[in-house]
Formats: structure tokens, sequence, C-alpha cells
């Protein structure tokens, strides 16, 4: 274990519990689940990419309701789910910081 791992883990508040990041971690992959299904939804309802739906209306293309309503919604998704993903690395990492270490 390199020492910068020790370090964090000395330095973690007491209130910090394995279980509760294991529970922060399975939120947050019920929500990048739900933030999928969203994209997908979408994806799906307009049969292209968030970017061509951008662009067609860029060009007057679609209609401004519901098209623009649902094109923010899609890139707020696709934005919540790279920040979610990045949450779920962190959770991970973390808890294998807080995993007991094997007995040599």
């Amino acid at each position: 274990m390199s020492s910068l791992p020790t370090t964090v883990v000395q330095t973690l508040s007491p209130q910090v519990k394995p279980v509760a990041v294991q529970q922060l971690l399975e939120e947050t992959i019920g929500r990048e689940a739900l933030l999928r299904q969203v994209i997908n939804r979408l994806e799906q309802q307009y049969n292209c990419s968030l970017e061509e739906l951008e662009a067609r209306l860029d060009r007057g293309g679609g209609q401004e309701h519901p098209d623009w309503e649902d094109s923010i919604e899609w890139r707020n998704a696709i934005e919540s789910l790279e920040r979610t993903q990045l949450l779920r690395n962190i959770l991970k990492w973390l808890i294998d910081l807080l995993a007991p270490l094997p007995a040599s």
C-alpha cells in the first residue's frame, strides 16, 4: 500500500463508516441507472444523438416545445451521469482504502 492511501485513511473522520460509504455507492449506482434510462429514452424518442438534435434545433428544425426542453433535459442527464460516474469511482476507491488489509 502506498503512503498516500494510508495518509488518507488516517485523516478520515471517525463518522465515515465503511457501511455508509457502501450505501452511498449503491445509491450512486442507482442514480447512474436512472440517468441512463433518461438518456436512452431520449435517444429512442429522437432516434439520434444529442449533438444531432442540438444541430437540428440550431438550424431551426424541430419544435421549440418540447424539443428544446428535451435537449436541455438530455444535456443535463449526460453531464450528471459524468459527475455520478466520477463519484462512483471515488467511492469505490474509498471503500478499497477502508477495507481491512489481509493478514500477512
